[in-house]
């Protein structure tokens, strides 16, 4: 898939405020199970803190593909400017 397509697909899902409310549900389940858990349920924390992460990375990927545009028409202007 073209970069930039890719970027603006991306855009759009993180501007999604459907999008943005289940992350921040997902979020918010995972950080219950940190303050509910048992001393010994540390299988529990760990599922949760593997969540998050995967979360987070969800979410660094898809700024990435934004990202990425943005590098490419900054470069494009400079070397027009040149």
């Amino acid at each position: 898939m073209e970069f930039r397509v890719r970027a603006e697909r991306s855009k759009l899902l993180m501007e999604s405020e459907h999008f943005q409310l289940v992350m921040k549900d997902l979020r918010e389940r995972q950080m219950a199970v940190f303050a509910s858990s048992a001393a010994g349920e540390m299988d529990k924390r760990e599922n949760a803190h593997a969540i998050l992460r995967a979360l987070n990375e969800i979410e660094v990927t898809l700024q990435a593909d934004v990202d990425a545009v943005k590098l490419q028409n900054k470069k494009d202007r400079d070397r027009v400017n040149d």
